[in-house]
């Protein structure tokens, strides 16, 4: 996924803007969208070092969220069209070989408002989320971002002192905002459950959610000049593989 300052801005090297983009304004903090990719199998291979048939594979991970939704949410009632008929466009006009958008901000209203979670945050206003609060939670109701703060209202403000966190927290809000309630996120979008790992200005180990450990090392680089980052989600899988498959040398995949 990449997480951008610019509408235009994007990390797979060709501008990219949508309907809804944001503008760029001089806040790092109030003006972060996100768009959330599906690699293809081909560029997998090729991080994999073409020996990705020793994975457990994509299709292994597919899973179905359980939906966050509430009838009384008005906000999304009318935003969710929007952002899934949005998202079908936009892959119907790319090639066959190109990323699949799951998600993005863009198209989506209530991201620069986060009205469709006003109820929410009233409600868990009085948490305070810490590495303790952080790590207890219900997988799909989770109200902390470990220790760098609320998830709700899943909106692009956020007021963290470091740029790159602050992208962080935009892309769990985006993946949870995807998963538990519109629906577009075919993957565990359980923020107890996945580790972000930030690939773009600089590499980093996947983490749990706002732990320690990944706000020490998305603290130890500096921040990208070019307010441009991109986080890969992990999730656990587990399959069966036979002994050929994990000892062999795997074929290429071949876009096609």
């Amino acid at each position: 996924m990449e997480v951008i300052k610019g509408g235009g801005d994007t990390v797979l090297g060709q501008p990219i803007g949508g309907p809804l983009s944001v503008g760029t304004d001089n806040n790092d903090y109030t003006s972060m969208a996100v768009r959330i990719w599906q690699l293809p199998d081909w560029a997998i291979d090729i991080a994999m070092g073409y020996q990705s048939c020793k994975l457990c594979g994509v299709d292994a991970a597919r899973t179905t969220n359980f939906s966050l939704t509430s009838k009384f949410d008005m906000c999304g009632a009318v935003a969710n069209p929007i952002v899934s008929k949005g998202v079908s466009a936009f892959n119907s006009a790319l090639p066959n070989c190109f990323p699949k958008l799951l998600y993005s901000t863009e198209f989506d209203p209530t991201w620069n408002t986060g009205c469709r979670d006003i109820a929410a945050a009233e409600a868990i206003a009085g948490v305070i989320c810490n590495p303790l609060t952080g790590s207890f939670s219900i997988p799909g109701m989770e109200i902390c971002i470990g220790q760098w703060g609320g998830l709700y209202p899943r909106q692009m403000a956020s007021h963290n002192d470091n740029a790159a966190i602050a992208a962080g927290i935009a892309a769990y809000r985006a993946i949870h905002l995807s998963g538990f309630t519109i629906g577009t996120f075919p993957f565990s979008a359980a923020l107890s459950v996945g580790k972000l790992q930030q690939t773009q200005p600089w590499p980093t180990v996947g983490f749990k959610a706002g732990s320690a450990l990944l706000d020490t090392a998305m603290r130890l680089y500096p921040v990208s000049l070019e307010e441009l980052y991109a986080f890969v989600w992990w999730t656990p899988v587990v399959c069966c593989k036979e002994y050929e498959e994990i000892m062999g040398v795997c074929s290429p995949t071949i876009c096609g």
